[in-house]
């Protein structure tokens, strides 16, 4: 695909307190909200916590996009592999988190995903779900912080899900570079320019635009190893 030879736009959505539901076209996969995730690192002191229920938690990815290592100091990863132990890990999570101070954002990827399997009974399930998205409401409104959650698959299992988002962003692939809008339609969030050429939508595309933001915020020094240790 063409690029451009300018910086892209640094334009990034800003995340607000609150349940904010993602919807990610599936060629541009778990990157956009990686790079959500490191954007609010990169504008705050406080820790970020990522709960994967989606073996979307990509480590090395995100070593790869992060402008700084020392931001990934300031990021934890916890991975779920059945209902119960995502369950469990929200419920420590929010427990964890009334004897600290408030996390810069909470990211939940797939939160649907485990209680979809077929090894748990279909009604335990939904209850287990529904547990789950009271989890992160309540982390969102008693830490007044951005809790990002993405989703499986948009159907009726899903739809409490939907309901508790106080804010439902769509990022969808264009000509251009992906995009972030308002599924209401009411706002738009280009992270692409679209002077005279196309920008790439790869992991190169994404480290330009943090690499950018890291610059406005605090002047972070772009320093990547080529090994991507796990994060704790």
């Amino acid at each position: 695909m063409q690029t451009h030879s300018q910086r892209p736009t640094a334009d990034l959505p800003e995340l607000t307190p609150g349940v904010t539901l993602v919807d990610v076209d599936d060629e541009l996969g778990v990157t956009p909200v990686q790079a959500l995730l490191l954007d609010r690192v990169l504008s705050r002191d406080a820790p970020a916590f990522w709960v994967d229920g989606a073996n979307r938690a990509n480590t090395t990815r995100l070593r790869e996009l992060a402008p700084a290592d020392r931001v990934l100091d300031r990021i934890e990863v916890a991975r779920g592999f059945t209902a119960h132990q995502h369950t469990a890990l929200l419920d420590r999570l929010a427990g964890r988190l009334a004897a600290c101070e408030s996390p810069s954002v909470v990211v939940a990827t797939g939160l649907d995903s485990m209680y979809r399997a077929t090894d748990v009974d279909s009604e335990l399930a939904e209850q287990l779900f529904v547990r789950a998205i009271a989890s992160v409401a309540r982390i969102a409104r008693v830490h007044d912080t951005p809790v990002v959650v993405t989703r499986h698959r948009d159907d009726e299992f899903s739809t409490p899900l939907r309901r508790a988002a106080t804010t439902h962003l769509q990022c969808e692939k264009t000509p251009f570079g992906p995009r972030f809008e308002d599924a209401t339609g009411d706002t738009e969030t280009l992270v692409y320019h679209t002077d005279d050429g196309w920008f790439q939508t790869t992991l190169a595309y994404w480290q330009e635009v943090l690499e950018h933001r890291a610059r406005l915020y605090d002047g972070a020094t772009v320093n990547r190893a080529a090994a991507a240790p796990s994060i704790q």
